[in-house]
This record gives C-alpha cells, sequence and structure tokens, in this order.
C-alpha cells in the first residue's frame, strides 16, 4: 500500500497543500507548528475516518474555511474525506460510501506518536481502542461483532437501570450478545497470538537485547463459560445497574521477562516497547491481507539515541512505505534512500 500524493484544503493549518511520497522512507522536516503532525493526522483520518488528536470533527476545518477536504491518491484508489458542520463525506474512487465500515481500513496506516506512551497508565477502555481498531479495521466480520455488541450493550444497561427488570428480555439480549462475545474474544485472542513473537523479535532487534517482551491478555472467561459467568453476574449487575461482566471490561498488559512493564521499565524501554509494538502491528496486517500497511512515524527520532535511531530506520521493512516526521535529521545517520520534504 503507497500513498502516491496528498492534497489538503483548509485542513487545519492548511489553506491548500500537496504533499508526493515515495514508496520507501519519507522523511517530512520542519520546525515545531508548522504542521507536519497536521499530514500524518489527514492519513489516519482517511484510514480509521477520526482524528486521533480529537473527537470534535469541527477543529479540523482550518478557521478561514467553511469545509476541510483531503485528498489521497494511492496505490489502492483515490481516496476524499469532506469535513462541514453537519459531519464528513467518505468517498472512494468517486463512489460515497454511507456506512463507516466501507471505507475504514480500505488505506491502512499504522501510527506511532510520542503521546502513546501515556497508554500505559491509562484506561483499559484506551487501551482496548487501539485493540479494536486495529482489528476491526482488517476483519469486517470483528468490527461487525462489536457494533452489534455495543448496540445490545447499550439496551442491557437501559434495562438494569429500570426499578422493575424484565428477566425475560434480558434473557432474549443475553443470548443476542452470546454469538458476539464469542467472536471477540476468539478474534483478540488471535489477535494476540500472532502480535506476540513479532513484538518480541523487533524488541530485541531496536533494544539489542535478550529482554522477552509480551502482551498479556486478560480475557473476560474461556468462550465455553461465557453463558454460565453472564448468569452468575446477573445479581452483581443488578446491585450496580449495569452489565459488570463482558468483553467490554477486558484489557491487555505489556510484559517483560514475565513482569509488568510498567514496574519495571524505563521511558525508553517503553518507547521502544511501543514503536515494537506497531512495527508487529503492520506485520499483523501484512501477514492478514497480504498488503503492506502505511508506516506513520510522527516525532520519533528526536525521543532515540543515535544507536536506537540507526537501529529503527534499518529494521524499517523495506517493501513499507514509511512516513517519519523530525524538526532536524543533521545527527540522524541514515544509510538508505530516502524522500525528503522540507516545510
Amino acid at each position: 500500500m503507497i500513498i502516491n500524493k496528498i492534497a489538503l484544503k483548509d485542513y487545519r493549518s492548511y489553506h491548500q497543500g500537496q504533499f508526493e511520497f515515495d514508496k520507501g522512507l519519507n522523511i517530512i522536516i520542519g520546525p515545531n507548528g508548522i504542521g507536519k503532525t497536521n499530514i500524518l493526522e489527514s492519513i489516519i483520518v482517511v484510514s480509521n475516518t477520526k482524528s486521533f488528536r480529537t473527537n470534535n470533527d469541527k477543529a479540523l476545518i482550518n478557521n478561514d474555511g467553511e469545509f476541510a477536504r483531503i485528498d489521497i491518491l494511492s496505490d489502492v484508489g483515490k481516496f476524499r474525506v469532506v469535513i462541514n458542520s453537519s459531519g464528513k463525506s467518505l468517498i472512494y474512487n468517486d463512489q460515497i460510501r454511507k456506512k463507516t465500515s466501507e471505507f475504514i481500513g480500505k488505506l491502512n496506516a499504522i501510527l506511532f506518536k510520542p503521546s502513546d506512551l501515556e497508554l500505559f497508565d491509562k484506561s483499559p477502555r484506551e487501551r482496548r481502542k487501539i485493540m479494536d481498531i486495529e482489528i476491526g479495521k482488517i476483519n469486517h466480520s470483528y468490527l461487525n461483532a462489536l457494533l452489534k455488541y455495543n448496540l445490545l450493550l447499550k439496551e442491557k444497561n437501559a434495562l438494569l437501570k429500570e426499578e422493575k427488570i424484565d428477566e425475560v428480555l434480558l434473557s432474549i439480549i443475553d443470548g443476542k450478545m452470546l454469538p458476539e462475545m464469542q467472536r471477540l474474544i476468539a478474534e483478540r485472542t488471535a489477535f494476540f497470538e500472532k502480535i506476540n513473537p513479532l513484538i518480541n523479535d523487533y524488541y530485541q532487534k531496536l533494544s539489542n537485547t535478550s529482554n522477552k517482551i509480551f502482551i498479556d491478555y486478560h480475557k473476560c472467561c474461556p468462550i465455553d463459560e461465557l453463558m454460565k459467568r453472564i448468569k452468575t453476574s446477573f445479581e452483581k449487575d443488578r446491585y450496580y445497574h449495569y452489565a459488570t461482566f463482558g468483553p467490554h471490561h477486558e484489557d491487555y498488559v505489556f510484559k517483560m521477562d514475565d513482569i509488568d512493564l510498567c514496574d519495571i521499565a524505563s521511558q525508553g524501554q517503553k518507547r521502544m516497547t511501543f514503536i515494537s509494538f506497531k512495527l508487529a502491528i503492520a506485520d499483523y496486517i501484512r501477514m492478514t491481507t497480504g498488503t503492506a500497511p502505511i508506516i506513520l512515524l510522527d516525532d520519533i527520532l528526536s525521543e532515540l539515541d543515535s544507536d536506537n535511531q540507526e537501529r529503527l530506520l534499518n529494521i524499517l521493512p523495506a517493501d513499507t512505505q514509511t512516513i517519519i516526521t523530525s524538526t532536524d535529521i543533521k545527527m540522524v545517520d541514515i544509510k538508505r534512500k530516502c524522500n525528503l520534504i522540507r516545510l
């Protein structure tokens, strides 16, 4: 998967902006505040249909503009996202896609940004969001199961808030939730089974150590025990007036040599772990779809010492388009061909 050109109109700081990319390594250079991250954000908006910096689409529109437009020409087609005060339009190969599921993931991009490190200390909900996005982009059955499950969960929670609970209706909802729960847990399990050897391999190459890195997936329970656990949770659900059991409470923890990473790792080790995680996801997408996603690294070189910079640039897959932003690369030893975009 390769982006050839991006055109921005009244998007963030850009009244008009056009950028061309090579199929390999691309480095966007410019001072802080000039709009480097805005370019990466526009790619993620097309990939995920939403920004990673705000939930308010109107914030993406330039102050002097009535709407924002992102156009991307790629080897898999033409993409256009138009954002205005009433919402956004998703257009692929000149056809409007009414459903997000018909658009999301057609242009697959993986982003690492400095604030990702906050995820180690954030809520399980935030960690699940990353997992759901990455699985859902390439697995529409997972995405559909997640959407159905969340709708049923909303119905169940509303029912549990009533003074007198209709237990027959609750049982019907639980029965509908069961296959969606099974799908979510099965796909999440498969995701981590594929990711773990990849993240460990990348971490050891990037850090030049033998530390073992893996992700411990805390599933709500084994699949064959789901209905039993749903029933035994009823009294607790009734007491708290919401569903206390299910995939919406799951979490995962990064571990180093069988110890919780947060208990022993330095900021540098956490940073390398998360970079390895994103590169592992890129490999997972390639293995699953047969197509490599675009790798986006926002202001990462300044956060690494010279040895880690060199190792990172060397382990980036040669057959994968990578776009890196940086304020300066004078001290970075780049030993491979790259396209420099100066802002």
